[in-house]
């Protein structure tokens, strides 16, 4: 948040250095080449930053990865380390994360593992599995900017609610239960309604086919991260596009959901009051299996019980 000592340049800034500092040393690549020098970082080119082992783990569609984590052929601490390490990569190569929280993912992994090895079976139908959001999405201890420079430090632009990294989304709180490992938080335009990504902290988000091109929007950063394969499965949200633009760019699969299908309780938004089209939750992945797996989970947790405008 600026003040008269600060102006809204330095903490924005501050906050961009903070993000890019808070990839682990060890996953920082010193010389990467310029958009000039290499439009398309897919595929071999991001691999060769990547183990064998994480290159399995992370272009393994979330279906699959489920299956493994939930028999105990692969951990989840193996699993969420794969995807942290590729969600860094993506963000140095097209600015796409607000957001990242490794360390309390990999932490909640190992409690995943150790729920597995006492109880032999999974903690829930998510096993094991990563999620991003994009940063609309309120979660303990990480910050919610949604690329307002003005929100830095503050519960949607206000100081001393007693809300700020405490509060969650309830979708976060379903996808925590359901055993889900959540991990960073994706670009957005900022106040949203745009079909490319671009805000005065991150900049502009790319597209990895080609870093020439925009991402999309509003869900832009999702539409980058998954493109790269730094996530198999993100929620954005969308009212004229957020969620379809971004996947159609990416070569991924969207779904926006009809209003009150899923809960937007507790998310943070630049719209409040514009209830005429509601803006609605859903997901972005690489495979219509996972929208599938996504949306039945949600709903074998009934959200009308937690969300009044979800629709039973």
């Amino acid at each position: 948040m600026a003040t008269e000592s600060t102006g809204w340049q330095e903490v924005a800034k501050a906050k961009l250095n903070s993000i890019n500092h808070s990839i682990p040393e060890n996953w920082r690549v010193e010389s990467l080449p310029s958009r000039e020098q290499r439009r398309n970082v897919t595929g071999d080119f991001i691999r060769q930053y990547l183990t064998t082992e994480e290159i399995d783990v992370t272009e393994t569609t979330a279906t699959a990865i489920i299956k493994k984590t939930s028999a105990g052929e692969w951990t989840a601490e193996a699993v969420a380390r794969a995807f942290c390490h590729r969600a860094s990569l993506a963000h140095q190569l097209t600015n796409c994360l607000h957001e990242t929280f490794f360390d309390a993912a990999v932490e909640n992994a190992k409690t995943l593992d150790e729920y597995y090895v006492t109880n032999k079976k999974p903690i829930g139908p998510l096993h094991g599995l990563p999620i991003s959001l994009k940063d609309q999405f309120h979660v303990k201890g990480v910050e919610t900017s949604m690329g307002y420079v003005g929100w830095i430090r503050t519960f949607e632009g206000k100081t001393g609610t007693g809300k700020e990294k405490v509060f969650e989304s309830e979708l976060v709180k379903e996808l925590r239960d359901m055993g889900a490992i959540l991990y960073c938080k994706t670009s957005v335009p900022h106040t949203l309604m745009s079909g490319e990504t671009a805000n005065n902290i991150i900049g502009y988000t790319f597209n990895p086919q080609n870093r020439n091109l925009s991402s999309g929007g509003s869900s832009g950063g999702e539409g980058a991260l998954i493109g790269l394969r730094g996530s198999s499965v993100g929620f954005g949200t969308d009212i004229g596009g957020s969620i379809r633009i971004p996947a159609a760019f990416n070569g991924l699969y969207g779904l926006r959901p009809s209003g009150g299908r899923l809960p937007y309780e507790g998310m943070a938004n630049s719209m409040d009051g514009q209830n005429s089209v509601l803006s609605v939750v859903g997901p972005l992945a690489d495979s219509v299996s996972t929208l599938q797996l996504v949306i039945k989970c949600l709903l074998s947790r009934e959200p009308w019980l937690h969300d009044p405008l979800v629709h039973e």
